[in-house]
């Protein structure tokens, strides 16, 4: 197993387990064991399908856990990969921390929405973290962080964009305001209905998602034209492709009354979107080392 390989696997695990919190919340199993870390006071509980999805959910995640303390240590003994891979392993273990403690936040404030929202947005920076070492590991030796690259505001503004929009998404499944708007693409036949209760969350990510589709495309078009990196070029195309796909799983999850599975790949599709932006980014932000100097 090289370190490339375990970030690799380590990357699309944590990438499922973002399509599995999704089905734990869609399912109505996330206050299936009303304490934290056991489940009814017991490490193996008598399952009913809600208790083995949240408790598959807190295994799965536990597992998750050990392989990124693992990675950790690996990097951090290895003196060749400790200075290019140090800051991003950090990172990951802070992410990791943190998402355990919000993990353990979400049981015992009962689904508070912050703290719901909060954990969806900590995994997405932890699969970030993890991607990224993935994605230094060939790249640290013959090229480095360049910020003074065109348009480097545009893709630091789409990636705000995108995962501030994966947080209204969910602030919208948080507050159980997935149905507030019945029809598609109006809202009880208003395109700009009152933005009042559950609504407002409703009527906040969809439009905001219209923009946050709008700039990814655009910046797709900015990099088909204009750059030359053909990485780049692909992973925004790749993103062009999947914010389309986004918006027709917004609508079949509002006209089909939030069928699960659509629900989690909606939030999955997202995180794909972001994905895509984040590696597009990434690639546009590294030079040669011999162009550098």
């Amino acid at each position: 197993m090289t370190l490339k390989r375990f970030y690799t696997i380590l990357s699309a695990m944590i990438l499922l387990n973002l399509l599995y919190g999704p089905l734990v919340r869609a399912t109505d199993s996330g206050l299936a064991c009303p304490d934290w870390p056991l489940c009814h006071g017991k490490f193996v509980p008598e399952f009913t399908f809600q208790i083995f999805m949240e408790v598959g959910h807190r295994y799965y995640s536990g597992i998750l856990g050990i392989l990124v303390g693992i990675g950790f240590v690996w990097i951090l003994k290895n003196p060749e990969t400790r200075k290019p891979l140090g800051i991003p392993a950090g990172l990951s273990l802070l992410f990791l921390i943190s998402q355990v403690i919000l993990g353990g936040l979400t049981v015992t404030k009962l689904l508070h929405p912050t703290t719901v929202n909060l954990h969806l947005l900590n995994a997405v920076l932890l699969l970030s973290s993890c991607l990224t070492i993935r994605l230094l590991i060939p790249e640290a030796k013959n090229s480095t962080f360049d910020t003074n690259k065109r348009g480097k505001y545009y893709f630091a503004i789409v990636l705000i964009v995108v995962l501030y929009q994966l947080f209204l998404g969910g602030k919208v499944s948080s507050h159980y305001a997935g149905l507030a708007c019945p029809d598609f693409p109006t809202c009880h036949g208003e395109w700009f209905p009152e933005m009042v209760g559950t609504i407002r969350f409703h009527m906040e990510h969809r439009l905001f998602g219209y923009l946050t589709a709008l700039l990814v495309l655009s910046l797709s078009a900015y990099a088909i034209l204009t750059l030359e990196n053909p990485k780049v070029k692909q992973f925004l195309k790749l993103a062009a492709y999947l914010v389309s796909i986004q918006i027709f799983l917004g609508a079949m999850n509002v006209l089909y009354h939030l069928p699960k599975l659509i629900t989690g790949l909606h939030t999955l599709n997202g995180v794909l979107v972001f994905l895509c932006c984040f590696i597009a980014s990434f690639y546009h932000f590294r030079t040669n080392k011999e162009e550098a100097h």
